[in-house]
């Protein structure tokens, strides 16, 4: 992003003295363990627990609409999901990717604003995949499942432009690479984009796009930009601004599985004749030879529309002057926020969506954008009564995995209310990005363009309220812990984590009732409109009760502990968490979830290793000293931490020797379960890559595999024909050739 980023369209704010930027971060206590109420005499109902799940009952619609979007051939996903033969083949690499919550990817933290199409897995959808990959993956009887993507015409009915990419673009940065194009607007006449959709042309590399307009008085330096380093289009990250120009407005996009981006109902954004479309593509060649790609970009135009829309991008001005945003190099946790007073936005962006200052406005969508270094990221909606609405919230940020998130409701914004925008980055060493096989050193970083710089901004597409739409907002709860059917033995102390929007927690007597809402002959009423009215009290607990008057647990801290009855009968049980008012009347917003009660020992099986605890091996510790090669070139950060594996880059290491103590006894008998995985390999020439495991010295498993190769998952156990206690020495090797990718899972051993 450019200084020159609209600097304009804030200057009413920096007159005002509203925005605000802070670094640093926030401390929070553990509650000590509460007073539990006493169970009730009679034993609560059990249900039976059902783990008989079979692939055409229960898995196959959840995987089809989960997974198979991506994974099929020839799509960008590496292997295929779309039939039971090929799920049991990869199904113990899908079990660590669910477990992990790597796939299917779906950054927004779940309990705080819903969003439209959501990708991600409910707790019941988790539980019952996990359940059937981890158990006996039996396939039952076929059933006729809805239609898949490729049962669908290739180009949906609606689009009146169809515009390719002007010229077709190898991707050369591998495996990541992003690239902007420039396309001229071919309307003459101002017009309205209502929808926006991708045909990719090499769908195996088609990462993500997203879609924007550049004015017309900047078209000029977006077309100087194509070509400037020889090849087509000019690299980006973000939505692909230049320099001297202010970033253009996303008005749509696509990602596999989920496709198009369309503007809500009704709305469209404004594009004049002579604006440039700035297409972003981002490749991504993991497991497809980089080609030659020429997608296509279809709009929907109309001449006017019911709401006009108008999207544009948000940060503090201040981040962008030298020094304004830093993030001192070593640093492992540093934040900054900005606040944004709504009826300041509604003055400078209202004008084409005919909202004024003084006016309420519609936020339809969430987004937030950082670089490599972010960590999480949140925005809030705060008014003025003190209640809070959480945006959008991204725990666990990933560059390669943002998006824009359509709201399933409406989000109402009154004058009087502020956005808070929060970004939280790491820049440690240990977080630092790889260039060419080498990490980078940690250094001071601030606000910029290139790959190495940050940002920390957000999007707003922003209309007129609609006629007659219901925008009173409701506190909403989510049970984020325990999850569904978690295993617990009666009189085990339950954790309970919860997720609160639009609610404050108090101890009940804490304030009075003029803010709260009051409570009158049974029913409630609220103390003012929906609008200005702040929900606030606490919560109560049941077990297996939709009696309000049973006995419970009270408490208002939204992470605390239920203790469960001594007596408890195995099976399903029902915690039902509902939300009180400051006198204890129910507000009528509660969730439940079922627990499972047993008193069966689980399988017993344990981690041997720690994915942390890897340390090189010189020729002297190396019991396969015979396989290696001279030399040995493989540096420390050709192997890491990946989402809980132990990831390899063999283009930097061409043979890793490792080892560690093992974390647990193995006993004669013994099995060692060991989950591995690579991706496509290739070379120059026909080769052979060898991986292997060793326990004190004695080869327990190897195998050998011929360059090139498809991808290919290995999931194994072996048994161990010796007793090693804990701290014996296990040795992972892999020697290979070229530039490929090694990922090991899991490796356990089994009673």
């Amino acid at each position: 992003m450019s200084a020159k980023l609209t600097l304009h369209y804030f200057a009413l704010l920096l007159g005002l003295g509203m925005l605000q930027a802070c670094s640093g971060g926030g401390s929070s206590s553990a509650p000590a363990v509460p007073d539990i109420t006493e169970a009730t005499e009679e034993p609560p109902p059990t249900r039976q627990v059902d783990r008989n799940f079979t692939y055409h009952d229960d898995t196959r619609a959840i995987i089809e609409e989960k997974c198979v979007t991506c994974h099929t051939e020839g799509d960008i996903a590496p292997f295929a999901l779309d039939d039971y033969a090929k799920v049991k083949i990869y199904a113990a690499a899908a079990a660590f990717a669910i477990r992990s919550g790597s796939m299917p990817p779906w950054p927004p933290t779940p309990g705080y604003t819903h969003f439209a199409d959501e990708r991600g897995l409910s707790q019941k959808e988790r539980y019952i995949l996990l359940n059937w990959l981890e158990g006996g993956l039996e396939e039952g009887e076929p059933q006729p499942g809805p239609a898949t993507a490729s049962d669908l015409e290739d180009i949906p009915p609606g689009y009146n432009l169809k515009l390719k990419m002007p010229e077709a673009y190898t991707p050369f940065l591998q495996p990541d690479d992003h690239r902007c194009f420039a396309i001229e607007w071919p309307l003459d006449e101002f017009s309205f984009v209502t929808d926006v959709d991708v045909l990719p042309d090499v769908t195996e590399q088609v990462h993500h796009v997203i879609v924007s307009v550049a004015e017309p008085e900047d078209a000029h330096l977006y077309y100087g930009a194509t070509g400037e380093d020889g090849r087509p289009g000019w690299y980006c990250l973000g939505a692909g601004g230049v320099t001297g120009a202010p970033l253009p407005r996303q008005v749509g996009g696509w990602v596999p599985g989920a496709g198009r981006e369309p503007t809500p109902e009704g709305t469209g954004m404004g594009v004049k004749p002579g604006s440039v479309l700035v297409v972003q593509m981002h490749y991504n060649t993991l497991v497809a030879e980089p080609a030659a790609d020429q997608s296509i970009i279809l709009l929907a135009t109309a001449d006017s529309v019911e709401r006009p829309a108008r999207g544009f991008l948000l940060t503090d001005p201040r981040f962008l002057r030298d020094g304004g945003m830093p993030i001192p190099a070593g640093d492992p946790k540093v934040s900054h926020e900005a606040s944004f007073p709504a009826f300041a936005l509604a003055a400078i962006f209202g004008e084409e969506a005919n909202i004024e200052a003084t006016d309420p406005w519609v936020m339809h969508q969430g987004f937030t954008h950082m670089h490599n270094l972010g960590v999480k990221a949140r925005t809030t909606l705060i008014r003025p009564d003190g209640s809070e609405q959480v945006i959008l919230d991204i725990r666990d940020w990933d560059f390669n995995w943002q998006g824009t998130y359509n709201f399933a409701n409406e989000l109402l914004v009154q004058p009087s209310d502020t956005i808070k925008l929060e970004c939280t980055w790491d820049n440690s060493q240990a977080n630092q990005d790889f260039v060419n096989g080498v990490q980078l050193i940690t250094k001071d970083v601030q606000w910029g363009d290139g790959t190495q710089d940050e940002m920390c901004l957000m999007s707003v597409l922003m209309t007129q309220p609609k006629a007659g739409y219901d925008y009173s907002y409701q506190p909403t709860l989510y049970i984020e812990s325990p999850s569904y059917q978690q295993a617990f033995a009666p009189g085990d102390l339950v954790p309970l984590q919860l997720i609160l929007n639009n609610f404050s927690l108090h101890d009940p007597g804490e304030h009075d009732h003029d803010n709260a809402t009051l409570h009158q002959d049974g029913d409630h009423a609220m103390a003012d409109d929906d609008h200005n009215t702040v929900y606030n009290g606490h919560y109560h607990v049941y077990l297996d009760s939709d009696d309000d008057d049973a006995e419970h647990l009270t408490a208002w801290d939204k992470d605390y502990y239920y203790q469960l009855p001594e007596e408890l009968a195995p099976g399903l049980h029902e915690l039902r968490v509902s939300l009180r008012a400051a006198d204890h009347h129910p507000l009528g917003i509660e969730q439940r979830v079922d627990i499972e009660i047993t008193d069966v020992e689980v399988a017993d099986s344990a981690d041997l290793v720690d994915v942390d605890a890897w340390l090189m091996q010189d020729a002297g510790e190396d019991s396969l000293a015979e396989h290696r090669p001279v030399p040995v070139d493989c540096p420390d950060n050709s192997w890491y931490n990946e989402d809980g594996a132990l990831e390899v880059e063999t283009g930097y290491c061409n043979y890793l020797s490792l080892a560690q103590p093992t974390l647990v006894d193995i006993n004669a008998g013994d099995q060692l379960h060991i989950v591995l995985w690579h991706g496509d390999l290739a070379f120059e020439e026909p080769a052979a890559a060898h991986v292997a495991v060793s326990i004190d010295g004695k080869l327990l498993w190897e195998a050998e595999v011929e360059i090139p190769a498809d991808a290919e998952i290995f999931d194994t156990r072996v048994d161990v024909p010796f007793a090693a206690p804990a701290g014996s020495t296990v040795e992972y090797h892999l020697h290979n050739h070229g530039f490929n990718s090694w990922t090991l899972l899991q490796l356990e051993v089994e009673r």
